[in-house]
């Protein structure tokens, strides 16, 4: 399933008045939701004055996820404090690949860089050859 976007737009002229962008994005996360956020210019309230649906192509979304975790329910201990598991998903995140190692913050976006612009397909053959 392809990953929907509304590309919407307000008054161009207005907008450079303003100092701010005549259009933005909103991402929408299934398929029977609009946002009200679709509908006004996040930076200076103007109407939307047309809207375009696109789909976003099937590049590898990147997500740096916390690693700090405790060894009871309750929430006592502080592990790997400061530490991040690299994901990589499709658009749809039907498919998901964590690492089986915890890096530092440095580390983990030095990593998520191999991936930058990658196809998702491309993007696994990467994550094959580093198995991160």
């Amino acid at each position: 399933m392809k990953k929907i976007v509304i590309r919407s737009s307000s008054d161009l002229q207005k907008a450079l008045e303003d100092e701010v962008k005549p259009f933005w994005y909103t991402v929408l996360h299934d398929n029977d939701q609009f946002s009200e956020l679709a509908e006004k210019n996040p930076w200076n309230q103007d109407a939307v004055e047309t809207q375009k649906t696109v789909y976003l192509s099937d590049d590898c979304v990147i997500t740096l996820r916390p690693a700090r975790y405790a060894l009871k329910i309750d929430g006592a201990g502080d592990y790997e404090k400061d530490h991040y598991f690299l994901e990589l998903s499709n658009q749809d995140g039907s498919t998901i690949l964590s690492s089986t190692s915890v890096y530092t913050w440095e580390d983990v976006n030095a990593m998520a860089f191999c991936f930058k612009g990658l196809s998702f397909t491309a993007a696994m053959r990467v994550w094959k050859s580093k198995k991160p």
